[in-house]
């Protein structure tokens, strides 16, 4: 691994620093790796209202299943900025890689509705984390943001988390295997939550919030970079953060305007009419020491312990806001 980073760090520092284009200048490409979540309709904002081009980039986004999916491409350098959750990420770096923070991208908000939501089967008989207790839980990964909410909701809610399994499920596809019977009970993000009772609300029914019922406005996602191009390149990040952050300023600005359904449902092909039943993430600008404290504590509670650096020292300039 300490060579793949080496190597990432070599062919990154000589990468060209990059001004804002003048006249007839070419813009700095950055590919960026995003899942099709609501957390990122700031960064789309940017580039669609050109904000990434004032500040002299081109920013070209790479979907993929999964934050933690796109933190490999990162350490090889097939991106210069993944979009991911704060768990994945966390344990990246106890395993040594040197993801660095660049930017935040969203947190709980402090009541429901909230961007996560348990569903199970109506009928089932299941309500609570007790309920749970010897069946089948999915999440789109274990040991990531929606994983460990999850948890924290069964052990809420009078369950012991050690009792329930977890399958591994993307968003997509959960709601068939909730309906199905592959799975008793399924964590989703938004918009899929939205999906999932559009399409199964005859069957599938919400029962929990997972994180405004155990961690109000608790963190969820961010932006990182390698600490190795930060370095050499940091002056890149720094445009990449001002122009996502006019991108934060534009979105908080139309919570309530059907403009950002119309954004969100370019990225997310789920249509407008579905997206009017979403909830909406708390979208901040920074990361900061406390809420990333916060999450260390419930991930070692949670069995996902080690030896983890001070987290203000993860925080680039560009977060730090």
């Amino acid at each position: 691994m300490t060579e793949i980073t080496r190597r990432l760090a070599l062919s990154l520092a000589a990468l060209p620093l990059a001004a804002p284009p003048l006249l007839g200048q070419s813009l700095t490409k950055m590919r960026v790796s995003v899942i099709p979540v609501l957390d990122v309709a700031p960064l789309h904002a940017a580039i669609r209202e050109g904000y990434f081009a004032a500040e002299g980039l081109e920013i070209d986004t790479s979907t993929t299943t999964g934050g933690a999916t796109g933190l490999p491409g990162l350490v090889a350098g097939q991106f210069r900025a993944t979009f991911s959750n704060a768990v994945s990420i966390l344990l990246g770096v106890r395993e040594g890689l040197d993801f660095r923070f660049i930017s935040g991208a969203s947190r709980g908000t402090m009541t429901p509705p909230d961007i996560l939501a348990v569903l199970a089967k109506k009928g089932s008989g299941i309500r609570s984390g007790k309920d749970l207790e010897g069946k089948r839980i999915a999440s789109n990964t274990r040991n990531n943001i929606v994983w460990l909410r999850g948890m924290a909701w069964v052990e809420k809610t009078g369950g012991d988390w050690n009792k329930v399994t977890t399958v591994e499920v993307p968003f997509p596809q959960m709601a068939d295997a909730l309906a199905g019977g592959r799975v008793d009970a399924a964590i989703l993000s938004e918009p899929f939550v939205a999906g999932a009772l559009a399409t199964h609300g005859d069957t599938l029914e919400r029962i929990g919030w997972p994180i405004s019922e155990t961690a109000p406005g608790g963190t969820n996602a961010q932006y990182v970079g390698m600490k190795e191009d930060l370095d050499a390149n940091g002056e890149i990040f720094d445009r990449f953060g001002r122009a996502l952050h006019r991108g934060v300023d534009w979105v908080n600005a139309r919570l309530t305007d059907p403009a950002l359904l119309e954004l969100i449902a370019g990225f997310s092909r789920v249509p407008v009419e579905r997206l009017r039943q979403v909830a909406l993430p708390a979208y901040p600008k920074g990361v900061t020491p406390a809420e990333l404290d916060e999450l260390l504590a419930s991930m070692k509670h949670f069995g996902m312990t080690g030896s983890y650096p001070a987290p203000a020292s993860l925080i680039f300039r560009s977060a730090a806001v």
